[in-house]
């Protein structure tokens, strides 16, 4: 399958921690300049949906259509979050492939249970930059067999 037939859900840190949101900004276009479709377009908003008035419900159900519809997850772990748990939780189990990806300078504050997943569909990827960490989820995506 072609880069840009592969349907990309792209998690990160929305109401917590979004110090990662220079970096997600970056790597969210770079896939995005590599020909993948990228499903969650709201991550990288300066402004959260929820302060657009998109209630809590709304918001969960648009994130599981997109979730079921994707073909694979790339997560950021670098700053804690719950919802990205949630998504990374609901990704494996309905057999998604899942790629987390960190910043190396935040590996060790990134959460020890995502860290520890032992599960085939799971992939921990740590990155210097956010151009390393396009080019290694491009190398990832590629190979699998989707």
């Amino acid at each position: 399958m072609k880069s840009n037939q592969i349907k990309v859900y792209y998690a990160a840190a929305m109401l917590g921690d979004r110090s990662n949101l220079f970096d997600n900004k970056i790597i969210f276009k770079g896939l995005e300049k590599r020909g993948y479709s990228l499903l969650t377009e709201f991550v990288i908003d300066d402004t959260l949906d929820i302060f657009k008035g998109r209630t809590p419900r709304e918001i969960f159900e648009r994130d599981i259509e997109r979730l079921d519809i994707s073909d694979v997850l790339v997560a950021d772990i670098s700053f804690p979050s719950t919802g990205v748990g949630f998504e990374i939780a609901y990704g494996l189990l309905k057999n998604k492939k899942v790629i987390a990806i960190c910043r190396e300078d935040r590996i060790q504050s990134a959460s020890a249970l995502i860290r520890g997943i032992t599960w085939d569909n799971f992939i921990l990827v740590s990155y210097r930059t956010p151009e390393e960490a396009i080019e290694k989820i491009d190398n990832i995506i590629r190979e699998l067999e989707l």
